[in-house]
């Protein structure tokens, strides 16, 4: 088992973790004995030009996944890859000798090709950009908090265009000891 973990990965957790507002005693109930113990250094996202909230280190040369992994199709039998894609054949139909009555062997190689970002909805390519860790910071907190501590989910800022990712319409000195108060051992740098 590898220990080794991606950015995306580390943001994940961080999000999933206490923050440095419960170890020092901000939340009543946090035991005592964790009192004393090292707080972590916040993970730090910053706003792009447009209060974005984005991955500062963003790797511009994500690894995509193949169609089989966009699709979840990896411990499927034959016949459930075949019910899971009955609404997709139209991106493989091509490679097909009969798109009525096929077989997943005809896809396999395309099952296993890595997917390009335009192979994805918005959403979901989305999550391969730098705006992804604002946007899982926004599903973490849930609509409401999100709102609070003002922040916009955005998709498509104009029409026919495929853009999301979350903005902040707040002040920053103000969204991040929202976040601390929130559970998150996270900062947002200015843009």
């Amino acid at each position: 088992m590898s220990t080794e973990i991606n950015r995306r990965d580390f943001l994940k957790l961080i999000f999933a973790t206490a923050s440095a507002a419960a170890v020092s005693g901000k939340i009543a109930l946090w035991p005592t004995e964790a009192l004393s113990r090292p707080i972590a250094e916040p993970a730090v996202l910053a706003l792009d030009d447009s209060s974005y909230i984005v991955d500062p280190h963003f790797d511009f040369c994500p690894d995509l996944p193949t169609f089989r992994e966009l699709y979840s199709l990896e411990d499927l039998k034959s016949e459930q890859i075949k019910e899971e894609l009955k609404d997709e054949v139209w991106r493989f139909e091509e490679m097909l000798s009969d798109p009525k009555n096929w077989s997943v062997t005809e896809i396999d190689t395309w099952l296993d090709t890595q997917v390009e970002m335009y192979d994805m909805s918005p959403w979901k390519a989305a999550k391969f950009t730098q705006y992804a860790p604002g946007i899982e910071l926004h599903n973490h907190l849930g609509w409401d908090a999100a709102k609070e501590l003002g922040m916009a989910y955005i998709e498509g800022e104009m029409p026919g265009h495929d853009f999301v990712g979350v903005r902040l319409d707040s002040d920053i000195n103000e969204f991040n000891p929202g976040l601390a108060q929130h559970g998150f051992n996270l900062i947002v740098s200015g843009g």
